[in-house]
Formats: structure tokens, C-alpha cells, sequence
């Protein structure tokens, strides 16, 4: 073949995948990153539903506190405080009914056992389902990538080189991949 030969099979390619649509390279890569959020997506989606009684109950203990300040001689570690500060701000509780703010140590206690129970109960319930998380999708996406990416894109540039430029090999996401980006709720520690 003719380098005229070469180019002109070339544009006709190029033309129809402008038309048509975009090439197998970037449609691959694009579906790597589809699946990813996608499952990104649904992660977030159940850990904010299975919050919600963290969320109440986080939101009561606030309003029985009547400030974060009052919390502050109940939590001895550095870090406890600030940590339900941005949970709350995260969850954004929002009570039907607002809760009388008190003094008593006694209430602010059994506030905070009742919100430790829930957080609890929402780690071991949280790491039962990403337990479960189908990675399937994902990891096809990934071995596909791997297998066919540059062979596809050397297709289209017409050059190897050119094609490996920036290329990675992808590693198959795991289950501690996923309960990184959503992890346990860390414990406090609140003084008897």
C-alpha cells in the first residue's frame, strides 16, 4: 500500500467515526469511568439511606447539647467533637420535632449511648453490604480496557507510540477499594 492509500483510509475513518460516533478507544475508557461512578453512586446513595438513625440520633444529641460546646467535657479524645460536628454537617438532621436543650449529664449520656448503639449497628450492617457490592461490571470494564485499549487506539492513530502515551494498566477494584472511599464511622468516646 501507498502512503496515499494509507491516508485516505485514514480520513474515510476518521470522517465516518465523526459521524457515527466517537472511536472504540475512547469508548472503552469512557465505560472504565462510567462503571466506576456509577458504582461510586449507588455506594453513597445506601450509606446515606442506612445513616438516617445515625442522622436522628445525631441530631438529637445536638439539640439536647444545645451546642457543640456542651458535648466538649463529654468527648476526652481529640478529634471526637469535630468528627460528629462535620458528621452532622454531612447528615444535615433535621428533627420534627426540636428538642429541649439540657444540663443534665444523666440525658446527654443516654443521648449519646442511644447515638453510639446506632453507629455501631450501622458499621457492622455498612460492611455486610460492601461485603456484598457486585464489582463484576466494574472489573469487566477494567480487564476489557487492559486487553483492547491499545490495540484500539494504535488502530485509529496509527501509531503504537503514539498509542501508548499515558496508557496504565488498570487494577481490579476491591471490596477495600470501595469501603475506602466509604469507610466505618469511627466511635466516639464519651465520659460516664
Amino acid at each position: 500500500m501507498t502512503d496515499a492509500t494509507d491516508e485516505a483510509d485514514r480520513r474515510i475513518i476518521n470522517e465516518m467515526t465523526g459521524r457515527f460516533d466517537s472511536p472504540s478507544f475512547i469508548r472503552r475508557a469512557k465505560l472504565v469511568e462510567t462503571t466506576w461512578t456509577q458504582l461510586l453512586d449507588r455506594c453513597a446513595k445506601a450509606r446515606l439511606d442506612r445513616l438516617k438513625f445515625t442522622a436522628l440520633r445525631l441530631g438529637q444529641l445536638r439539640d439536647r447539647a444545645g451546642s457543640w460546646d456542651a458535648l466538649r467535657p463529654l468527648l476526652p479524645r481529640d478529634g471526637d467533637l469535630s468528627f460528629l460536628q462535620s458528621l452532622h454537617a454531612e447528615l444535615q438532621p433535621r428533627l420534627l420535632l426540636p428538642l429541649a436543650p439540657t444540663a443534665s449529664r444523666r440525658v446527654l449520656l443516654a443521648a449519646a449511648r442511644e447515638l453510639v448503639e446506632v453507629m455501631e449497628i450501622f458499621n457492622q450492617r455498612w460492611t455486610r453490604w460492601l461485603a456484598k457490592v457486585d464489582l463484576r461490571a466494574v472489573n469487566q470494564a477494567r480487564l476489557d480496557y487492559n486487553r483492547y485499549y491499545l490495540f484500539e487506539k494504535e488502530c485509529a492513530v496509527g501509531s503504537a507510540i503514539v498509542a501508548r502515551m499515558g496508557f496504565r494498566v488498570l487494577e481490579p477494584i476491591t471490596p477495600a477499594d470501595v469501603a475506602a472511599r466509604f469507610p466505618l464511622l469511627p466511635i466516639p468516646v464519651f465520659i460516664c
